[in-house]
């Protein structure tokens, strides 16, 4: 092209876009707008400590990220309100913002609900929600968790799965079979696998005749530093086979 044109020919086809950004924000109708405003209040007192010694204050800095484990500022309250009111579409708003509340205690740690006890939380709300947390969530024990699970009557009943993350403070080496105790269950470290062929002759062994086991566990270590400690994450997704002749619920942890 002649440099003496160049200012007269047509732009770059991306050029020609207009360029905007978009938040997950921008996806939210103005029911969940509302739904956003109340949680985000309601998280914000939750991790707000309500100290009168300043300096005790400045040294046990309290954010949201310090109570609920993977807390994202920008998209985690907004990402929850869209799923639970996708897939309750029939519950007025106190139940919508009930459910999102129940799921975003159950990622909290233990030691950040003992702390939120100073936090700005009316104190009949945050004795409810430390209640619930202490006596009607599992936190204590994989076993006594998945055995409530597994006994949910919805868990099973779902053809799809479900999709579950697990924080602990283990690591690689935990011994899965030992935590679940006598549930039958295949336990194989993702990190052995050196090509697709071996995992898939490993899932087949599974599904061979073989096989008694209910459970397929496929563990992988994804290594976070939150809290000024490893977490080891085990992300642990339920399948009910159509063509397994084994009875039981098949469980991939990642």
């Amino acid at each position: 092209m002649d440099e003496n044109k160049l200012a007269l020919a047509d732009p770059p086809l991306l050029n020609r876009f207009e360029k905007q950004k978009m938040s997950i924000n921008d996806i939210l109708d103005n029911n969940q707008e509302l739904f956003y405003e109340n949680l985000n209040d309601w998280a914000r007192k939750f991790s707000t400590l309500v100290d009168n010694n300043q300096a005790t204050q400045s040294r046990n800095k309290f954010a949201q990220k310090d109570l609920f484990i993977g807390f994202d500022k920008n998209e985690t309250l907004q990402s929850l309100i869209i799923d639970i009111t996708k897939n309750n579409p029939e519950a007025d708003e106190e139940e919508i913002l009930e459910k999102c509340k129940e799921c975003l205690i159950a990622t909290a740690t233990s030691d950040g609900v003992v702390r939120a006890e100073l936090s700005a939380l009316e104190r009949d709300e945050f004795e409810k929600w430390k209640h619930v947390y202490f006596n009607q969530q599992y936190h204590d024990s994989l076993y006594d968790y998945f055995t409530d699970y597994f006994d949910n009557q919805e868990t099973s009943s779902d053809p799809n799965g479900h999709l579950l993350i697990i924080n602990t403070f283990s690591n690689i080496n935990t011994d899965v079979k030992s935590c679940l105790q006598k549930v039958n269950c295949q336990v194989d470290k993702l990190s052995i696998f050196k090509t697709e062929a071996q995992l898939s002759n490993r899932v087949k062994h599974f599904w061979s005749e073989e096989s008694n086991d209910q459970m397929l566990i496929l563990q992988c270590d994804v290594t976070t530093v939150s809290f000024g400690k490893e977490r080891s994450t085990y992300e642990a997704r339920v399948y009910h086979s159509s063509y397994s002749s084994r009875s039981g619920i098949h469980l991939f942890i990642f």
